[in-house]
């Protein structure tokens, strides 16, 4: 009897050892499912949560940085910003993003496992600022423009004022009249066709605007089709690696890096390049 009591008691006790570990396993599974569902909530650099890291996302961030916004209407805006992992919004996550709508890269860092260093931001060494104009009722197609249109320059800003030292204020313009785009000395850009309401286009004719082919110093820098700038020839040469390499010109326009078509911006490189080559060519005095 005395062994049969013993026996009872010891399956009692391994029931009450077996729910144990049964409910600890069960609180395990909960809990990593909770994380995993939280982790699938957002995706980084989908800012706007619309499914897509596109430079609208960009374009938010810039806004939240500079102080323009100071939240997101997305529910997890914040975290899905945080694209570097260090628990900041700066302007080493608007690189990211820029990089990333780019291809430049394909995965952020903080969506890495072990979280790398964030990567270094460029000091940012420019001050080219915009105004887009924009109607007090706007219709639906001049709503669709300026967005298109911020877009473009926000992209277009940040390589200025990353790789150049150039001050200039610009007042952007929608203007359907316009066949394309253009660019102004005086301060003007204005965009018209839709499909030049881009980054590559915005920083072409920001570059008009601080004086290529605008100044009244360009036409004595173009001799027989070469641009003969001591600054901005030493800066190609220095790109290129080649001590011969010159720049091609005309009335308005200059070649290799001038992205006189949306086709010459293969890489970022070639948008660097071009900054970099508009920045020696204010040291020529245009």
């Amino acid at each position: 009897m005395e062994r049969k009591n013993i026996i009872g008691r010891e399956m009692g006790a391994m029931k009450k050892k077996s729910l144990i570990m049964l409910a600890i396993v069960f609180l395990l599974i909960t809990t990593c499912f909770a994380c995993f569902v939280y982790s699938e909530q957002f995706m980084y650099g989908d800012v706007d949560g619309n499914g897509m890291v596109n430079s609208a996302d960009y374009a938010l961030v810039q806004r939240y940085i500079m102080g323009i916004e100071d939240s997101f209407s997305y529910r997890y805006g914040i975290e899905a910003a945080d694209v570097s992992g260090d628990g900041l919004i700066d302007s080493n996550d608007s690189a990211l993003l820029i990089r990333y709508v780019l291809d430049v890269i394909s995965e952020f860092p903080a969506s890495q496992k072990p979280t790398p260093m964030p990567t270094p931001t460029p000091k940012q060494t420019g001050n080219v600022t915009y105004t887009i104009v924009k109607a007090q009722n706007p219709t639906q197609d001049q709503l669709d423009a300026y967005r298109r249109i911020e877009q473009a320059m926000e992209t277009a800003v940040y390589y200025y004022n990353t790789y150049t030292t150039i001050t200039k204020h610009i007042t952007v313009l929608y203007e359907p009249s316009v066949p394309t785009a253009d660019g102004n000395i005086n301060g003007t850009i204005r965009f018209g066709n839709k499909s030049y309401m881009n980054h590559v286009t915005a920083m072409h004719e920001i570059a008009h605007t601080v004086g290529v082919g605008t100044s009244g110093a360009w036409r004595n820098l173009i001799v027989n089709g070469v641009y003969v700038g001591k600054h901005a020839t030493e800066e190609l040469r220095a790109i290129t690696g080649d001590s011969n390499a010159v720049l091609k010109g005309d009335g308005q326009h200059f070649w290799p890096y001038g992205l006189n078509y949306v086709h010459e911006a293969e890489s970022e490189e070639d948008l660097i390049n071009h900054c970099r080559i508009v920045n020696a060519m204010k040291k020529d005095g245009i």
